[in-house]
């Protein structure tokens, strides 16, 4: 048991049983090994932890203990996921952020950007083509706020994006069974016109997200240093499942990309970049998770856990803004802003400073989001802290996996991609 489960995986197996030998770690060094995140943790999964603890009562004395407390701990953070077969990527959820589309067409010819040879299935869907043809951020109303469940089950909501949004559920999900949803990976991407660079959004309901989001931010970093991409970051919501009202939440797992600044309802050659290489790389971690490759994640990283919560810019009672971003804030995404510090500066000229509603230090996203100025939206920005959280360690079971393609469709804009014998898009 032990030579078939430890072997395959870098370690020789009778170190197990070899407490001191010359031959591999002795019981007590695999157990450190295990407790600090070591390699024998990175390789670990519940079955093969399960032989460990096997094994150690059959070795006996401190050692075995040692290697028994540590195997449960492991087995006990080890979160087994499906692996994510089908997959859908999804651009114009706003019909004025077209880096997305852009995207999209570009995949359609050059399919080894996002096909990952895992992917049983993979869909390059346009959320919103009413909006897209407009270039507009939506018809009647914003699309990405209308995957509540009640929404998705009210039959008598009329509006485009109402419906537009059943229909989505229909093909990708539905959201009221997440582990029945058509797609086990959606990923959404947008752009913003505020100072974002690289932004992985992320949701805690989705481990497999979370997860994603950190290990994209590590292999891109040595990018970054050299300075061929801004600085990638991650966000991570404060919504549950039930309560995200954006697209994501009707698959089983998902993610949101940002990129900015990019204005709204143009194309520019650096942003349409940073969009394919943050979206590879994503698909990148759905090969390396579903063959079961060393993802070497860190138990913690630091991320801007966002507390949905806005700032709001002063206003007049038509809407329209009586303070204008004060210009220490303007383009100061993910940079603290203290109690006292300038956020606005008013009609007369009077500077309106942080009163430390939220805490001594925030960190502030969405800086001067042009989405922002439409009523429905609120002028103003986000709210964030800086945080460490654990990082999900994520591992494929092999027995909750499945195979095959989507169901139904989602009218126009979609493409379909096969799995790796296709070599295409069909």
């Amino acid at each position: 048991a032990a030579r078939s489960c430890w072997h395959s995986e870098g370690w020789p197996a009778m170190a197990l049983l070899s407490s001191g030998s010359s031959r591999g770690p002795s019981g007590r060094a695999f157990a450190a090994d295990l407790r600090r995140g070591g390699r024998c943790r990175r390789h670990a999964n519940a079955g093969t932890l399960c032989t460990v603890a096997a094994l150690a009562a059959l070795i006996g004395g401190a050692a075995s203990l040692d290697l028994c407390r540590a195997a449960s701990a492991v087995v006990a953070s080890v979160l087994p996921v499906r692996a994510l077969e089908r997959v859908a990527i999804v651009c114009a959820t706003h019909g004025n952020e077209l880096t997305g589309e852009w995207l999209k067409r570009r995949a359609e010819r050059r399919p080894e950007l996002v096909q990952r040879p895992s992917i049983s299935s993979l869909k390059l869907l346009v959320a919103n083509s009413a909006a897209l043809n407009a270039t507009r951020r939506f018809v009647d109303e914003d699309l990405n706020r209308q995957f509540l469940a009640e929404s998705l089950e009210n039959m008598s909501l009329a509006s485009y994006e109402a419906q537009r949004a059943k229909v989505l559920d229909a093909c990708l999900g539905p959201k009221s069974f997440r582990e029945e949803a058509a797609a086990d990976f959606v990923v959404d991407l947008h752009t913003t016109t505020s100072s974002m660079g690289i932004t992985y959004i992320a949701e805690p309901w989705s481990p497999v997200g979370v997860a994603a989001a950190c290990w994209c931010k590590r292999q891109l970093q040595p990018i970054v240093d050299a300075g061929e991409l801004p600085e990638v970051r991650v966000v991570l919501e404060s919504l549950d499942r039930a309560s995200s009202p954006h697209l994501i939440s009707v698959g089983r797992e998902g993610i949101m990309i940002e990129i900015g600044p990019v204005p709204q309802g143009l194309l520019r050659a650096d942003a349409c970049r940073w969009m394919e290489v943050s979206t590879s790389t994503l698909m990148d971690f759905v090969e390396a998770l579903n063959s079961g490759q060393d993802l070497n994640q860190p138990r913690t990283a630091m991320v801007f856990r966002d507390i949905s919560e806005k700032i709001p810019i002063p206003c007049d009672a038509d809407g329209r803004p009586t303070a204008i971003f004060h210009p220490d804030l303007q383009g100061k995404d993910f940079e603290p802003l203290h109690k006292g510090d300038p956020m606005f500066s008013g009609l007369d000229g009077e500077v309106i400073r942080y009163d430390g509603e939220h805490g001594d230090v925030i960190w502030p996203i969405f800086v001067n989001e042009a989405a922002y100025y439409l009523r429905e939206s609120g002028l103003g920005f986000g709210v964030a802290f800086f945080e460490e959280v654990d990082v999900p360690a994520v591992v494929v079971d092999a027995s909750l996996s499945r195979r095959g393609a989507f169901r139904g469709g989602v009218g126009a804009g979609v493409r379909e991609a096969g799995g790796a014998a296709a070599q295409g898009v069909t």
